[in-house]
């Protein structure tokens, strides 16, 4: 069923970030990392430093390619970064804590959270844009890429409507995707067929860390 292996893809979300201490819609706004989330990925790239990557991208905003970067310097790579894997646009809402939305636009989160495949905050995307334009792009990464393995270091919207896509599940439903900051998902392609192997951990510690590394030799 499976057929032979092909693209390898190690996709992460950003680390924490500088206004992490309250929920922010963080969008196009570009905050960097907390130093929290530096070591986040200072983490992954000791545990991954043996491994063999053929290339790393990201988005164009800082906290993606920052934390891109401590991976790929262990790997002698550059960051290759594409502003179609940025995070959903949340428009006039672009850096606000959710207190502030509420305050300031009333009833609106209510029905983001009923309407979650539809919503548009004003001059923001819906989750079907992002998938419109997220999509095209990793699957044109993936076709670049069919004998190798790679890294991605993107947001928790673009993260889970990869996964959303490679799952089947419907826009409306992929907030069931856990995606904590520095969360890693592995996907390995057989031929055209992906097999999503691992989900949503932000934490490996040496216990685990032969597991996976084994999983992805």
């Amino acid at each position: 069923m499976k057929g032979k292996p092909t693209c390898r893809i190690l996709l992460f979300r950003h680390g924490e970030t500088a206004n992490s201490k309250e929920v922010c819609f963080n969008g196009h706004f570009d905050v960097g990392l907390s130093e929290r989330g530096q070591k986040q990925f200072q983490h992954w790239a000791e545990i991954f430093k043996q491994d063999n990557f053929n290339a790393i991208y990201s988005s164009d905003l800082q906290r993606t390619h920052n934390s891109a970067q401590f991976i790929a310097k262990e790997h002698n790579l550059e960051v290759t970064s594409y502003s179609e894997l940025r995070e959903l646009s949340f428009g006039t809402w672009e850096g606000m804590s959710v207190s502030k939305v509420e305050s300031t636009y009333p009833g609106q989160m209510k029905e983001r959270m009923q309407s979650v495949a539809t919503f548009q905050a004003d001059g923001g995307e819906t989750y079907s844009q992002l998938q419109a334009r997220v999509i095209p792009k990793f699957e044109e990464i993936v076709a670049s890429h069919t004998n190798d393995q790679i890294v991605m270091v993107c947001h928790g919207g673009v993260n889970r409507v990869i996964l959303g896509h490679l799952l089947g599940i419907p826009i409306d439903k992929i907030f069931r995707v856990h995606q904590d900051y520095a969360a890693l998902n592995i996907i390995q392609f057989y031929d055209q067929e992906p097999v999503v192997e691992y989900i949503g951990n932000a934490e490996l510690f040496s216990s685990q860390k032969d597991e996976v590394k084994t999983a992805i030799q």
